[in-house]
């Protein structure tokens, strides 16, 4: 798009990246903006047609090659990747399906396939590549989470479920890498596919483009990150890191928690692991910070 600004200055030449997901949509968007920075692609989707999205790549120069497989079965992109391009430096899952049915109606084998599918497809791809990163000393991988994951939506518990793991399992593969040199984040984007499609409206629409995603998918493969354990979410060109913050809290005393005082008030703190969950319950000194 010509009102956009160019793409940061990421130089991904040498890297070989693994997109789950680029047949359409954002993962497509992803592959070409990838490739531009001079990535080595390995692409995936569950049908024919991620073979064009690779073919389109090399034509206008770039190095891609694709793999037809479902996103819980990942071995067919390793092999395809150590065999091409020796490596893989990173990976980015962003496959998923939609199975919206408010709670009451929902099925079990909705529930069911949207969990594993968005939440088991991204352990599948992640321990897939994780033996080859922890050999190399180095990778980044990025897991996709959605607003519905940090906020719950109509309709969307299967969705929420599976996106809320996500997170969980992002910041528990960044603090297990730390020492492999292998950095983990996941990325909330807001931007118009065929998810989104009947549910954005127009002011959304044109607002919110695959294309206004990719400079932080980029940052956060950048070689020069020390970025792990974040959640970013993104939209129409503006990005922010999400965190914890937690209330000052109460002591339950005289037979009863006093709700309201468990609530915000003038002081917080910031908890990051779950030490400082179990210190906060022996009363150990916090960091507190007012608002």
């Amino acid at each position: 798009m010509t009102d956009l600004p160019p793409l940061p200055s990421v130089d991904l030449r040498g890297s070989t990246i693994v997109v789950v997901g680029a047949s359409r949509g954002i993962g497509r968007q992803y592959a070409v903006d990838l490739a531009q920075a001079g990535a080595n692609l390995v692409l995936t989707g569950r049908g024919a047609g991620i073979a064009p999205v690779a073919e389109a790549i090399r034509d206008d120069g770039g190095a891609a090659v694709s793999v037809q497989c479902d996103i819980r079965d990942p071995a067919p992109f390793v092999d395809a990747a150590l065999s091409e391009f020796g490596a893989i430096d990173g990976l980015v899952v962003n496959a998923g399906i939609v199975r919206d049915r408010s709670f009451a109606k929902m099925s079990t084998e909705e529930w069911s396939e949207v969990i594993d599918v968005h939440l088991g497809g991204s352990f599948a791809c992640a321990q897939a590549v994780w033996e080859v990163m922890a050999a190399q000393r180095r990778g980044s991988i990025v897991l996709t989470i959605s607003g519905s994951g940090l906020h719950g939506a109509f309709g969307q518990a299967n969705y929420a479920a599976a996106k809320g793991g996500i997170i969980g399992l992002t910041k528990t593969l960044a603090i297990e890498g730390r020492r492999l040199g292998i950095r983990a984040n996941a990325i909330a984007p807001m931007a118009l596919t065929e998810m989104t499609g009947t549910v954005f409206t127009d002011r959304m629409k044109a607002a919110l483009r695959p294309e206004q995603i990719s400079p932080f998918l980029m940052a956060l493969l950048d070689p020069r990150s020390t970025l792990t354990g974040e959640i970013v979410e993104c939209g129409g060109g503006w990005g922010a890191m999400m965190r914890w913050q937690r209330s000052a809290g109460t002591v339950w005393a005289q037979g009863r928690v006093d709700t309201a005082a468990l609530g915000f008030g003038t002081e917080f703190d910031l908890p990051a692991t779950t030490a400082d969950s179990l210190g906060a319950a022996l009363g150990d000194p916090r960091t507190m910070h007012k608002m």
